[in-house]
């Protein structure tokens, strides 16, 4: 009988300042969250998500892939506990009625934390590994964003994390955790998992790997680990810091065929790396003023790109911070798009009033205080679209974004500031954020995004330059604002004194 794999799992990243609950009907929004059940999963083949690579891996071994349910989430507040019981009590039954099987493989993120409890991949890997038992392999995947807990370590048998940021390796991580899931299954490798937990969080725009970062040196590193023989895989990990729980912070695992002390040297070297390199996560973004002066003063055919890294929809926040907004209108900005400011109210006073009129509307600084106040803009409707649409770029192969109802305002006339508002929060990691409203991005001088550091894998080989703008939001690089009160202390950089060698 061909070898039986279960898979499966519950995903999202959590910002545990963002004060609105994730809800079971998030999972559900089309455009915001997917519950994917069996056959469904088949759906992944051919995209640039960790199942295209699973799916291909198990295909290429002859492997009878059982998908039984697949729940994932845009990142956002902490998610409801009635909602993750039903998702895994909905797995947990899917599961035990595919029994038995030969191992487990599991796509989670790796920051989810619940309305009651802040380690919600500690939970979901502890209630499968209750019900296969203790013989049957678990292998998980990880976003490179994981904050990595003990229960985590205690409950899988390898864990494999994505090496890119953007994340465009999706599938090839999928691919190699089902690799070594295969391998422990036929007893040609035996796993043996080390960890270790930094004390150093960094926030996400310092992760980025289309530069040599310090996150990236290290993670070439782990790619040259992986190439030797007796080791199965090495993974850095860059953390949440936007997650105020014990264990967020920076981390490193390695994964050898059976030897322990292997494994903990390398993980040591690696976390060794990146204690070395810490002062390198410091960043220093732009006031919105200068940043919109710089582009401004760009030669003609310049695009810049102004990221609204405070306010990024892959983190969490609210989505409608509009302090960018405000520089752009006071500079009498021209040529500038804006992907996007989420506010449903606006959005509905566009639509009753239609394509081409003129509105005057208090835009933004709505669903909270922590992302700036609102901004009256006065501007003509120039499109009203349902906003949905296919993805084109480097991480968007084969799926579709939808931000909901999505409205084109044109302030200061043809030529001006093209502001998208939107009913929903999103990422614009695509240039097909601007195209799909017909507004290209080529031929604009300043785009402003919400996004954090996906947006470069599609946006850096059109900008002339990217500026990281220093407005307020929940996903800040300026750590020390943020009010933390369970992560574990001493901690850099919120405590200069803090340190750490191997076997600490």
């Amino acid at each position: 009988m061909p070898v039986r794999i279960a898979t499966g799992g519950i995903a999202q990243e959590t910002n545990t300042f963002q004060r609105d609950p994730t809800t079971l009907a998030d999972f559900h929004r089309p455009g915001y969250g997917e519950v994917v059940r069996g056959n469904e999963f088949l759906d992944y083949a051919g995209t640039t998500t960790v199942y295209d690579g699973v799916i291909a891996a198990a295909d290429a071994r002859g492997v009878d892939l059982v998908p039984i349910l697949y729940a994932h989430v845009k990142p956002g507040g902490r998610v409801d506990r009635t909602a993750f019981d039903a998702l895994l009590a909905e797995l947990l039954a899917g599961l035990e009625a595919a029994l038995p099987v030969d191992g487990v493989l599991l796509v989670l993120h790796g920051a989810m934390a619940l309305s009651d409890d802040d380690d919600g991949e500690g939970l979901q890997l502890a209630a499968v590994r209750a019900l296969v038992g203790p013989d049957v392999p678990i292998v998980v995947t990880l976003d490179l964003h994981t904050n990595l807990s003990d229960a985590m370590m205690a409950h899988a048998d390898a864990f494999v994390g994505y090496k890119t940021y953007p994340h465009i390796d999706e599938p090839e991580t999928g691919r190699l955790a089902t690799e070594i899931l295969i391998r422990t299954i036929a007893g040609e490798v035996r796993p043996a998992m080390v960890h270790v937990l930094l004390p150093l969080i960094v926030p996400n725009q310092t992760m980025a790997t289309t530069w040599q970062s310090p996150l990236k040196c290290a993670i070439d590193r782990a790619r040259e680990i992986e190439r030797e023989p007796e080791v199965l895989a090495a993974t850095v990990l860059g953390g949440f810091a936007f997650a105020d729980v014990l264990f967020a912070g920076v981390s490193t695992i390695v994964v050898t065929d059976g030897d322990e002390a292997l494994a903990q040297r390398y993980a040591d070297e690696l976390a060794a790396m990146l204690w070395a390199t810490r002062e390198a996560f410091t960043l220093h973004p732009v006031s919105p003023d200068d940043a919109v002066a710089a582009a401004m003063a760009g030669d003609p055919g310049s695009v810049y790109v102004l990221a609204d890294i405070a306010d990024s929809g892959g983190s969490g926040t609210a989505g409608d911070g509009a302090t960018i907004l405000r520089a752009l209108i006071d500079a009498g900005a021209r040529s500038a798009a804006l992907a996007q400011i989420r506010d449903p109210e606006a959005v509905a006073a566009c639509i009753a009033a239609g394509v081409g009129a003129t509105v005057t509307l208090s835009v933004g600084g709505k669903r909270d205080d922590l992302h700036g106040p609102p901004v009256e803009v006065t501007g003509i409707v120039r499109s009203i679209h349902e906003g949905s649409f296919p993805l084109a770029g480097v991480m968007g192969v084969g799926q579709r974004a939808s931000r909901g109802k999505t409205v084109v305002l044109e302030i200061d006339g043809p030529g001006g500031i093209e502001l998208q508002l939107t009913e929903q929060r999103a990422d614009p990691v695509d240039l097909q954020y601007f195209r799909a409203f017909g507004i290209e991005p080529t031929a604009r001088r300043i785009l402003v995004l919400k996004s954090a550091a996906h947006f470069r894998a599609d946006y850096e080989p059109i900008a002339t330059k990217v500026i990281e703008v220093d407005a307020p939001g929940i996903s800040s690089p300026n750590l020390p604002i943020f009010p933390y009160q369970r992560l574990r202390r001493p901690i850099f950089p919120l405590d200069r004194d803090a340190r750490w060698g191997p076997g600490d």
